[in-house]
């Protein structure tokens, strides 16, 4: 399994690199909307997995999910939800240029479990089939 320090780097190089994409081919709205994109899916993984420590912990302490821990994911989503509306209702991103920095998340996860694959066939030491 990858971990979240190796997809957060590998996203965090994606989202600059197309952003200078971007830049170059494009537009500069379009590489400021990717960036933008970008931060929102490095803050929401941070903030889900900090989420997800607190919830497990209070479960431990309290023997069992807790309605605070229970409520908290979905409260995280919401206030996520309502920022971006914010950002594109009031500062009118390039919404090509943030979903393409959104994107760079699922490509990082791609891109890091593949890496870890490889590792661990090459480590295997199983021959490739031809």
């Amino acid at each position: 399994m990858p971990t979240l320090r190796s997809i957060q780097i590998t996203n965090l190089v994606l989202v600059f690199v197309s952003a200078g994409l971007l830049a170059y081919f494009v537009s500069n709205a379009a590489a400021i909307g990717c960036l933008i994109g970008g931060a929102v899916v490095v803050g929401n993984m941070v903030l889900l997995a900090a989420l997800g420590r607190f919830a497990l912990a209070s479960a431990g302490k309290h023997g069992g999910a807790t309605r605070l821990g229970m409520a908290a994911l979905p409260l995280k989503l919401l206030v996520f939800a309502g920022l971006i509306y914010i950002v594109f209702a009031q500062i009118h991103i390039d919404g090509l240029g943030f979903a393409l920095g959104v994107l760079t998340q699922v490509s990082a996860i791609i891109i890091e479990t593949g890496r870890i694959s490889m590792r661990a066939k090459a480590d295997s030491g199983v021959p490739e089939e031809l």
